[in-house]
């Protein structure tokens, strides 16, 4: 199912789900590097996210320039999705069964995970798991869901947050921050609301800037 050594570009695929079957994308760069795979959650479900975010298909080309394959679905009720949303928590197991999925599949695979909004709770949840993952959470809405359930993760973590959030209020995840393990690296974005508007050019670049520079994947 999840194989990489398909052709280049996006293939879909349906998995096994804890609710049912859902609806994925594997992306394959040209020359992928096989060592890893990036995992990928969308903004939140019933307010209109879908795999197809351009947050979220930003974090694709990201990794895509790394050679690195990633996989993004749909969560609970959304697209072909099977099951109902599920406040993250299902969505989460959903992602766990997907990391046993690429272990079984791609034995030895190092995993990454990047969300966005919602989607970064819930690869939050599913990263807890994957001691030493890099996870990276674009815009988390700390206000709203628990992300110190699992702390202290030991996973390198990005956070990415805009000034100018309507959504997810920039003072609260720069004190979420101020009091969390020194294991974060924050990127905050001048002029910036929640959805990245023409700033998603500057998220792409920031993003490899900062894995490149502090070397957070090893080849």
């Amino acid at each position: 199912m999840i194989n990489l050594s398909q052709p280049s570009g996006e293939h879909g695929f349906l998995f096994s789900g804890e609710a049912g079957k859902l609806e994925a994308i594997l992306s394959i760069p040209p020359l992928p590097n096989k060592r890893y795979i990036a995992l990928l959650g969308h903004p939140h479900s019933l307010q209109g996210g879908t795999m197809g975010n351009k947050v979220v298909t930003t974090l694709v080309r990201v990794f895509k320039e790394q050679n690195i394959p990633s996989i993004r679905f749909n969560f609970r009720g959304v697209g072909l999705s099977e099951g109902k949303y599920d406040e993250g928590i299902g969505e989460a197991e959903d992602m766990c069964r997907l990391v046993a999925l690429c272990q079984q599949e791609l034995p030895g695979v190092k995993l990454i995970f990047a969300g966005f909004s919602f989607g970064s709770y819930v690869t939050y949840r599913a990263a807890a798991s994957c001691p030493n993952a890099l996870l990276i959470s674009i815009a988390p809405p700390v206000h709203h869901y628990d992300y110190t359930e699992f702390q202290p993760l030991s996973n390198s973590w990005i956070i990415v947050q805009g000034d100018d959030d309507e959504v997810v209020p920039v003072t609260d995840v720069r004190a979420f921050v101020e009091t969390n393990p020194s294991r974060i690296t924050f990127l905050e974005f001048a002029n910036t609301g929640h959805f990245f508007h023409g700033k998603l050019i500057d998220l792409k670049t920031s993003l490899l800037d900062v894995i490149q520079t502090q070397r957070l994947l090893c080849g």
